[in-house]
């Protein structure tokens, strides 16, 4: 029993003397208020949201002109938000219309005389998306024509805009020569442009 005692001694001094001889200095110090806020994307067209974008209007086009007169004054995007972000523009709903069949384009064989069976979007060839500024070209695919356009997603590093930058583009649709010209003299040809900012 004294053996016992003698030991419990032992352990509760040398208890003692590891937790006498493991005291350091310290300092503590709190940060307070830490604080995280979600940053944000804000895709601008022409300056605007939706249903107000702005949009391409050309009319009275022929083949073979100035390509500057086919083009349209293109689309300028914002990234009104906090974080960097590439665009996607998808070419949607596109339609083309025949507006009626005039005399010479009855001659040159057009029988498609029906609302939606315009030939425009088929003769609207090196459709392809360009920057409109410095560095200038061009990026995404090149299509065979407009039509071939619809429902094809176009990104690029070019497309990317960082928070509070603004770039100009234009989907470039170019009206040549051939021998199906006079199949489209009065058609028509619509569709829109779905733009995504997507987060880098």
């Amino acid at each position: 029993m004294k053996i016992v005692k003698s030991l419990l001694t032992i352990v509760a001094v040398a208890a003692i003397a590891t937790m006498t001889t493991s005291a350091y200095f310290s300092d503590t110090e709190t940060s307070v208020g830490n604080t995280f806020t979600a940053g944000t994307l804000d895709l601008k067209v022409g300056g605007q949201d939706d249903p107000n974008v702005a949009h391409v209007t050309v009319t009275n086009i022929a083949p073979a002109a100035p390509w500057t007169t086919q083009r349209g004054q293109g689309f300028t995007l914002t990234n009104s938000g906090s974080i960097g972000g590439t665009v996607t523009a998808t070419v949607k709903n596109l339609v083309n219309s025949e507006n009626g069949c005039l005399e010479p384009e009855t001659t040159a064989g057009d029988i498609t005389c029906g609302a939606t069976e315009g030939e425009l979007g088929s003769l609207l060839i090196h459709t392809k998306w360009l920057l409109n500024q410095a560095p200038w070209g061009s990026f995404g695919p090149s299509f065979a024509n407009l039509n071939a356009a619809n429902g094809v997603a176009v990104t690029d590093a070019n497309f990317h805009l960082n928070p509070g930058e603004t770039k100009s583009f234009y989907f470039q649709n170019y009206w040549d020569t051939s021998a199906s010209d006079n199949l489209a003299q009065g058609d028509g040809v619509a569709y829109d442009v779905e733009f995504v900012l997507n987060q880098d």
